[in-house]
């Protein structure tokens, strides 16, 4: 027996563990043994259900049958179960059988266990013995327990004398590594501890030489002694047998020597040190020869296989040309039944010309009768008539005298009134120059602009009214009145906004949330739809966006003081209109605030028009685009003007100034006003950012002067920043009073050093001026009155760093601090000192001083203090938005800046299809679930409004499912390298919404209907809006979406592609899913149009019964190849036998042969199409599939309307009611069919060069396709007709249609060309094959070329089983090969 020192995990490999035996005693249990033995029928079947082959099961058979007597006790079947198990984890089978297993289980130890192994001398009752194969080795291991060995004391080093044959650089070193393994200073190691220093060679002889005192432990200089004899052994020196005295360390040389036995010991130890180390040799050479025997093996296999391939491609080549000279035979034969088909065509063609010029002579003959009786009568009539005429002008004549005289009195009398009117309107006009004079003298005093302010609302009162009572006046002298319109005033009614609406096309308005649009009702329009105008921009908008705004008083008092009535005196008029115009209350468009609205009166100022504008009242102005209109007066909102002689007020957002001439009559300051324009104060109401380089960016909250206002887009200022930003971004701020009531002190700041303004929304800064701060912004520039005195106080921006700020309790100036950035609290914070600052979460704070690294000093509505920085983060302005997708800030370095907005555009495609799907789901739970349970609406009514809107969700869900296996096969937070192929198959498969676009137009309208007529059920829909998650939209903005959603996949994909780098594997996926995102908007887009045919395949749907392989087919739906189906035909025929009556459908992908189940009349498609058509179809035979159909035609001489149909093996004859209906029958069949041909044979060449360009990478991929597993079932039978398509890029191969499995077995072989080893993926997608819809998707899984050269390189052909996603069950078996290039 010899003891060495083997390490506890090289025995555990065969080992069977106590659970594993008791794991296999459970199953043997299982198969009824019969007298404690199983049968080795019993046992084959069991071990058949591994998995393993029959020759494997075998091997394993001979292993564990120890006593060969064809049955299996306990023992022997966990035997077998253990090498089952090792075969199945990829480890070799032994060649003969490790005694180990033979043995009772032995326990696993892990490293905390309280046992040690210890190499020791072989004692009785503690060796623990194990036989290793036939060459009957046997290794014991002695265990001893940490716990029970008591540690000896260790020496203290000593240097020792100079004899001792270890050399002292020798015990340093060894000490060292000593001390670094003696972690608990014990001052010894045991056999665990030493021997991950030692080596196995001649290790036990190395242990028993160094062991001077046999303690089974080694202490600093055992340990030296070891590594010093370790050394010599790999020097190639013998080593003694016995320890030679200049080997024996100091402090051991007085103790006394070994017995004889020990030394007979120790040379029987040598000897089986030299035994073992011949037999290791021998095993290394078997193990060396045996691999040299598999790599042989493995270079023929694979040798083999590269023959197959090339055989089954040549194979494959000559069934390829084979099929191609089939098609051009058949295409020959149809080219020839086309020719004879054109030359019977032109002979028709010819005999009808000729019957066609005949009807039309016979017509053109019947005409000119026709005509020619007309204008008898018409001679009689005008006769007739000038009879009449003849006796009406006697009488007139008679009746002149009366009628003149009765005039000239009327005349008389009117002259009379318009004298009075003269004297009372001259009266009047100077006691108006008396009351303007009185004004005029307080011009000098401090109110000067006040007085001003409050008359001219006044003058804008009295002028219509003086406009609108000349008119009689006019009239009654004698003049000719003015045309006050140029074309009839339509009556515009105003509409609220409820929701936000974006146009989808240029015909359409957008427009957000209470905006006032106008409507003119008038107009000719949709159903559920309104043409209105908002700012200038008109368009189509829906009618439930939007309410109606119910006339106001406001309204009401303005057109009241605007008519004039006849029967009050003008005097009276005026004195009522002044009287109201001074109430505080008044205001309108005419009368505007005067606090609010400096109504100016302005010289030659010219405005062109932006649009046309209609008169609502007598007292508007009309006109039409690019009018210039003469501008008399401004307001708030309306201005008046004058063109073509004619003065009227008119929407100031309509026009645009184009020049202005100062009259001589201006204020006194008027030669200030570029420096006084009116900039108004607005609040910006959220962010605005903007990539344009005229525009203004501004946060939520900053305050902008505004300096122009025009249309929707307005022009102003922050500091030195001036540019466009859109209106409905911003709101007016609001004057603040409480520093005037004394609750604030206003804050006022003195100029420290001069400022020139570049632009008239700054200030010039003089030293010594005072300014009245308004508003304080973070770029560093403040919003400020300029307090100059006997001058017009001037508003504008102004550097912060170029005052002080004066402080309320003494004369002191604070500098300003410009702010550094701005960041977000998350988190409340108490001020602990009194330089500390507090706030809560969510709060936006200036940041002005970034010194320290833990305090930061800020600012926060004018409070200054000091912060933690862990109580913020940056603002989103402050930091890579693409750290919103990535985490990972060592790889969002690594990336490109276009891959960074490449990632943020995927990132936002992701996000914006989670948020519609949740919308979807939102639809269900909170409109369509409460609907249908409180029976308010009829099941048909529900399938009109919501269509087929769980198919939207089932469709988009799919598609979000895809999306997340991409991003979680990479990995979350890092980028996506592709998403293309994803987007061009999931689009593919979107055909529900062609039905829901075109049908929703209905649904729609009947939603609005019962809205309207309902007021329960528009309360009832009110209710359930309720809910938070719909966020106040109603039911009517939800059934938008999904045709705002499908037209918005063109942008992200275009977004996509941008930033997708020339030569990226992803860019022609991308292309093509582009194409079909761009094609399904189309299909849309046609099915919306097409409403004829959307409604004829509803009806199609609901009244023809389908069964066998059609049962389930959806009518209105995408084709399988041809794109939605579109109804080509249909009407009646019989058969030509037995006279049957038929109704036939031609789609553009089958014909449809059906039959009523009881008798009906139609006089055409439209009667049979008729909602009042309650008739019920039945197929009569399977649809007729026109990819396979040939049509004929009997003898071109013969009068019967019949042709012929051949379908594979049958032959349909059929018979119209006449030749035309016949010959319209054939025409449009034979269209259809050779189109269906010519598109699959594009798709089949276009598939054949994919494979066959010579493609040059850095290496191939072999690809086997073995077979599939528990699929799921496509079919109501609970089967599917599946195949394998597996894509790499643009490089696809399409296996086989297996029928009616879910277990399909296809060893299908095909080979990729490697370009990029990092962003190559393989995809193996399975579907089930359709003929009347796009193929069915069962089941997706994806393995990155870099995952296979990871796991697989250099092992040769490896087998792998795949799970499926985004499908509940089902997997793929493949065999995967990469052979990577060398000189690549």
């Amino acid at each position: 027996y010899l003891c060495v020192p083997t390490p506890w995990p090289q025995l555990s490999v065969w080992a069977i563990s106590p659970e594993e035996r008791n794991k296999h005693d459970q199953k043997f249990d299982t198969l009824s043994p019969s007298m404690g033995y199983v049968s080795g029928e019993q046992a084959r079947k069991f071990f058949l259900q591994s998995g393993l082959s029959a020759s494997v099961l075998a091997e394993i058979w001979a292993l564990a049958d120890m006593n060969k007597d064809g049955r299996m006790d306990r023992l022997e079947f966990s035997i077998a179960m253990k090498l089952i198990k090792l075969k199945l984890q990829g480890t070799s089978l032994p060649l003969a059988l490790p005694i180990i297993m033979k043995q009772p289980p032995v326990p696993k130890f892990g490293n905390n266990s309280p046992l040690k192994i210890v190499p020791y001398l072989c004692v009785k009752n503690t060796l623990f013995c194990l036989n290793f194969g036939a060459s009957s080795l046997y290794f014991c291991c002695l265990f001893f327990s940490s716990t029970s060995s008591s540690p000896s004391v260790m020496s203290p080093m000593v240097t020792g004398p100079s004899d001792w044959a270890v050399p002292h650089a020798s015990r340093l070193k060894y000490r060292q590594q000593f001390n670094s393994l003696d972690k608990q200073m014990t001052g010894y190691l045991t056999g665990a501890m030493a021997t991950t220093m030692l080596t196995q060679t001649q290790l036990a002889s190395i242990w028993n030489l160094a062991d001077v005192d046999k303690d089974g432990k080694l202490n600093a200089e055992e340990f030296i002694l070891a590594m010093h004899l370790v050394d010599m052994a790999k020097s190639g020196q013998p080593l003694p047998l016995t320890l030679p005295t200049e080997l024996v360390p100091p402090s051991r040389r007085y103790v006394d020597t070994y017995d004889t036995f020990e030394d007979k010991f120790k040379a029987n130890l040598e000897r089986g040190n030299a035994e073992l180390e011949k037999r290791r040799l021998a095993l290394l050479e078997a193990e060396r020869r045996e691999q040299e025997r598999r790599a042989q093996k493995e270079r023929e296999e694979r040798e083999r296989r590269e023959k197959e391939a090339r055989e089954a491609e040549e194979r494959r080549r000559k069934d390829e040309e084979r099929r191609l000279e089939r098609q051009r035979e058949l295409e020959r034969q149809r080219e020839e039944e086309r020719q004879r088909e054109i030359e019977r065509k032109e002979a028709a063609q010819r005999e009808l010309e000729r019957q066609r010029k005949e009807e039309l002579e016979r017509r053109r003959r019947g005409e000119l009768q026709i005509k020619r009786e007309q204008e008898q009568d018409d001679i009689i009539k005008l006769k007739a008539k000038k009879r009449s005429l003849e006796m009406e002008l006697e009488a007139v004549v008679s009746d002149e005298g009366t009628f003149m005289s009765t005039m000239k009195m009327g005349v008389t009398e009117k002259k009379g009134t318009c004298m009075k009117l003269r004297d009372q309107l001259e009266a009047l006009e100077k006691e108006t120059a008396v009351k303007l004079a009185d004004m005029d003298q307080h011009t000098h005093t401090h109110t000067h602009t006040h007085t001003h302010r409050c008359c001219r609302p006044y003058l804008s009162v009295f002028k219509p009214l003086l406009r609108l009572n000349m008119t009689p006046l006019m009239c009654c002298l004698g003049g000719q009145p003015r045309a006050t319109h140029h074309r009839k005033s339509a009556a515009l009614t105003s509409f609220k906004a409820l929701y936000p609406f974006t146009a989808r096309n240029n015909e359409e308005l957008s427009f957000n949330g209470d905006d006032i649009i106008e409507v003119d009702e008038t107009t000719e329009r949709e159903e559920g739809w309104l043409y209105g105008s908002k700012l200038g921009k008109m368009g189509w908008f829906p009618e439930s966006y939007v309410e109606r705004v119910a006339p106001s008083d406001t309204a009401n008092n303005i057109a009241a003081a605007a008519a004039p009535t006849p029967k009050v005196p003008l005097q009276s008029q005026l004195s009522s209109a002044l009287e109201a115009a001074k109430a505080a209350g008044t205001k309108s468009a005419f009368t505007p605030t005067p606090f609010t609205a400096v109504a100016q009166v302005v010289g030659n100022l010219l405005a062109q028009a932006l649009c046309s504008w209609t008169a609502k009242t007598d007292n508007h102005l009309n006109f039409n685009k690019d009018d210039v209109i003469q501008v008399l007066e401004q307001q708030e909102n309306w201005w008046l003007g004058e063109l073509n002689g004619e003065q009227g007020w008119f929407p100031k957002t309509y026009v645009t100034l184009l020049g202005e001439e100062e009259s001589s009559d201006s204020p006194p300051d008027a030669s200030e006003s570029s420096d006084s324009l009116q900039l108004e104060e607005y609040v910006a109401l959220y962010t605005y950012e903007s990539p344009e380089p005229g525009d203004l960016t501004f946060r939520e909250g900053d305050v902008i002067l505004v300096s122009k206002r025009e249309g929707e887009w307005w022009n102003g200022s922050i500091g030195n920043r001036t540019g466009l930003f859109p209106s409905n971004y911003v709101k007016p701020k609001e004057s603040d009073t409480s520093s005037i009531s004394g609750k604030k002190k206003p804050v006022i700041a003195q100029v420290l050093r001069a400022h020139s303004s570049t632009g008239p929304e700054q200030l010039n800064l003089e030293n010594g001026q005072l300014i009245l701060i308004l508003s304080k912004n973070s770029s560093g520039w403040w919003l400020g009155e300029l307090q100059a005195r006997g001058k017009k106080r001037q508003k504008g921006w102004f550097p912060a760093s170029h005052v002080k700020v004066l402080g309320s309790n003494s004369g002191k100036s604070t500098p300003a601090l410009q702010p550094v950035c701005q960041v977000i609290a998350k988190y409340d914070y108490t001020a602990a000192n009194g330089d500390e600052m507090s706030f809560s979460k969510g709060q936006l704070i200036n940041v002005l001083d970034k010194t320290d690294q833990d305090w930061w000093k800020g600012e926060i509505n004018g409070t200054t203090g000091l912060f933690p920085t862990n109580y913020i983060t940056l603002t989103t302005a402050d930091c890579d938005p693409s750290q919103q997708w990535c985490a990972d800030l060592n790889s969002l370095d690594s990336l490109s800046p276009q891959e960074k907005k490449r990632q943020g555009y995927i990132h936002e495609l992701i996000q914006t299809e989670e948020r519609y799907v949740e919308d979807l789901q939102i639809v269900l739970e909170v409109f369509h679930k409460p609907m249908l349970e409180s029976g308010r609406v009829k099941e048909a009514e529900m399938s009109m409004i919501f269509v087929n809107w769980k198919e939207l969700l089932t469709c988009n869900t799919k598609f979000l499912k895809a999306l997340r296996v991409r991003k979680k096969t990479g990995g979350e937070n890092m980028p996506v390298q592709m998403i293309g192929d994803i987007l061009a198959a999931e689009l593919s498969h979107m055909q529900p919404y062609i039905r829901f676009c075109s049908c929703q137009i209905n649904g729609a309208t009947l939603l609005q209907i019962r809205i309207d007529s309902e007021p329960d059920f528009k309360n009832f829909l009110k209710k359930i809006a309720t809910d938070y998650r719909c966020k106040g939209m109603p039911l009517s903005s939800f059934l938008l979406k999904p045709m705002q959603r499908i037209t918005r996949y063109p942008l992200h994909i275009k977004n996509i592609l941008e930033c997708t780098a020339e030569g990226h594997a992803d860019r022609g996926p991308l292309k093509e899913a582009l194409e079909k995102a761009e094609e399904l908007c189309q299909q849309v887009n046609e099915g919306v149009r097409e409403k004829e045919n959307s409604d004829r395949l509803e009806w199609i749907q609901n009244h023809v019964q389908c069964d066998g392989a059609a049962e389930n087919m959806v009518f209105n739906s995408l084709t399988n190849c041809l794109g939605p189906r579109i109804l080509l035909h249909s009407g009646k025929m019989y058969k030509a036998k037995s006279n049957k009556e038929l109704w036939a459908f031609l789609f553009n992908d089958f014909l449809l042969l059906t039959h009523a189940s009881k008798q009906f009349t139609s006089s055409g498609p439209d009667k049979l199409f008729s909602n009042k058509n309650n008739v019920q179809l039945k197929m009569y035979k399977p649809p007729v599939l026109l990819n396979e159909v040939l049509v004929k035609l009997p003898d071109p001489s013969s009068d019967e309307p019949t042709f012929h149909i051949s379908h594979i093996d049958r032959v349909y004859i059929l018979r119209t009611d006449n030749i035309n209906e016949r010959t319209a029958w054939v025409q449009k069949i034979k269209a259809a069919s050779e189109e269906f041909i010519e598109t699959e044979k594009k798709k089949r060449e276009k598939a054949y060069q994919a494979r066959s360009v010579k493609a040059s990478g850095i290496g191939r991929l072999l690809v086997t396709i073995l077979e599939a597993t528990e699929l799921k079932a496509g079919k109501p039978n609970g089967k599917s007709n599946p195949y394998c398509e597996v894509t790499m890029g643009t490089q696809i191969f399409t296996s086989r249609t297996l029928n009616d499995t879910l277990n399909p077995k296809w060893n299908f072989n095909c080979q990729f060309h490697i370009k990029d080893l990092y962003q190559d993926v393989l995809c193996i997608t399975i579907f089930e094959r359709d003929q009347f819809s796009p193929d069915d998707f069962l089941g997706r899984t994806e393995v990155p070329v870099a995952t296979i050269k990871k796991e697989f390189e250099n092992k040769g052909p490896v087998t792998r089983r795949l799970l499926l996603h985004e499908v509940p069950t089902g997997e793929v078996w493949v065999r995967l090969d990469l052979q990577l290039y060398a000189n690549k």
